[in-house]
């Protein structure tokens, strides 16, 4: 039996001046998950955090040319009120330039989930599902993480992290914070506002022909 072929590229990229605070809302400020979900349209203050005033609508996410500024991934910070369950997808583009989505599932206590879908761009936010007494208390908001996409093909797979530098200074890679699945990786040093990062890695792809 014939092994496949495999080629391998090793790759850099440089992302420049960035300040990686996880956790915050920097793609949607914290809403009423009531908001998003119409649940309670007859009742509820419209408020100016709706895109249609009177009551239910679409998650207020920030001007396209703030959402994001480097591929990384989505933490979203829910605020618990008395809710028992709920569902939250946000859909963009993912590191191989087509359309990719990642699920969130809502707890029922006060929690940060943290994705591993790198998006490029964050398109839209979908809420559905949302169990129990739905009040005031129950917020979310979608922040990005530290998590670094590298960009690749959609039939390249991660192979390893080789060197990464922070203001052209060199520092130890964390093999621990590769994430070949999904092509990621998190920085030994988090990057600040006052330089940039670089990372070399290299990918693989299985040749068809």
């Amino acid at each position: 039996m014939t092994e496949p072929k495999v080629t391998y590229d090793l790759r850099v990229v440089r992302f420049d001046s960035l300040a990686i605070v996880a956790e915050t809302n920097q793609l949607m400020a914290e809403e009423d998950i009531d908001d998003m979900t119409g649940y309670a349209a007859t009742t509820e203050d419209a408020g100016a955090k709706l895109t249609n005033a009177g009551g239910g609508g679409t998650t207020g996410l920030v001007a396209i040319a703030a959402r994001l500024l480097h591929p990384r991934n989505i933490v979203i910070t829910q605020v618990y009120g008395a809710i028992t369950a709920g569902n939250v997808r946000v859909c963009g583009i993912g590191m191989s330039g087509l359309p990719t989505s990642e699920l969130f599932a809502l707890g029922t206590s006060t929690a940060t989930l943290t994705g591993n879908v790198p998006f490029v761009r964050v398109n839209e936010v979908h809420v559905w599902g949302v169990t129990g007494s739905i009040t005031t208390s129950d917020t979310f908001g979608i922040g990005t993480g530290a998590k670094l996409g590298l960009p690749m093909g959609s039939d390249c797979t991660l192979v390893d992290v080789i060197k990464e530098k922070h203001n052209f200074v060199d520092y130890a890679v964390t093999p621990a914070n590769i994430n070949r699945t999904y092509g990621t990786y998190t920085p030994t040093e988090a990057p600040g506002a006052d330089h940039e990062i670089e990372i070399w890695y290299t990918v693989k792809r299985t040749l068809t022909w």
